[in-house]
């Protein structure tokens, strides 16, 4: 069973998942959580908790963060930890929408699976490079 939580500052969270829901479609096993500035970290600490507290247990989680060490990445792992919950779950920073993409086309959250689209995710990091053009060269 696949269950996928995106965490971050802003809506970068809602952000990932809605651009995955047009790849996808409709994607009940991702939920986000958002901490905004009209957000206190105490809200974002009960939402989710409330999230972690509805997914199935036993079961792997794949918790996605923006920034290793920020107070979601923090948060999460606290929680997960309080829950007992910390030995089942990948909990990643830097996450990106490439990373969402190969989780989502697998069937499981387990860490393995995790691991392998982490490394699928760095290999889609890539900065455009213009050709030289020799000057004899036609187009």
């Amino acid at each position: 069973m696949r269950q996928i939580v995106l965490v971050s500052h802003g809506t970068m969270a809602e952000g990932l998942r809605r651009a995955a829901e047009m790849v996808f479609g409709s994607l009940p096993d991702v939920r986000h959580v958002c901490l905004s500035e009209d957000k206190g970290i105490a809200q974002f600490e009960a939402e989710l908790s409330a999230v972690f507290e509805g997914l199935p247990g036993g079961e792997p989680v794949a918790v996605l963060c923006d920034v290793n060490g920020g107070s979601p990445y923090n948060t999460s792992l606290r929680l997960l930890e309080q829950m007992g919950r910390l030995e089942t779950a990948s909990v990643v920073s830097g996450m990106n929408l490439p990373l969402l993409l190969v989780l989502l086309m697998a069937e499981d959250s387990g860490r393995e699976t995790v691991k392998a689209a982490i490394d699928g995710a760095r290999d889609s990091i890539q900065m455009f490079e213009p050709r030289q053009e020799d000057e004899d060269e036609e187009l």
